[in-house]
């Protein structure tokens, strides 16, 4: 990841980290670790807001075999309404340079 995407994601972050539960916090440095871009660490961080997502991110995690992969096949096989729309909210944000709020 570069380190402008780094800086942005930083910034999202610092302000509003502190409201999520702990699970998700102990998440996000994880993603940022494994994630090639913004717009995925953007997408995982909200799926790892849902338990069963929060349990499949781990589980690849862990198993530390081709985790980019599978992280990218996690994204694309998600069919959940919610998840999906506020995931399609925040591409639109990101494709239009707008403010992103977690």
């Amino acid at each position: 990841m570069k380190i402008s995407e780094l800086n942005k994601i930083t910034k999202i972050i610092t302000g509003e980290l502190r409201l999520f539960p702990d699970p998700v916090r102990l998440l996000a440095p994880k993603l940022l670790n494994y994630t090639k871009n913004y717009r995925d660490f953007l997408i995982l961080f909200e799926l790892s807001k849902f338990q069963s997502n929060r349990s499949q991110i781990l589980k690849i995690i862990q198993n530390n075999q081709f985790i980019s992969e599978k992280l990218s096949e996690l994204i694309k096989r998600k069919s959940n309404k919610k998840i999906n729309n506020k995931i399609n909210n925040m591409l639109e944000k990101i494709h239009n340079n707008e403010e992103i709020n977690l």
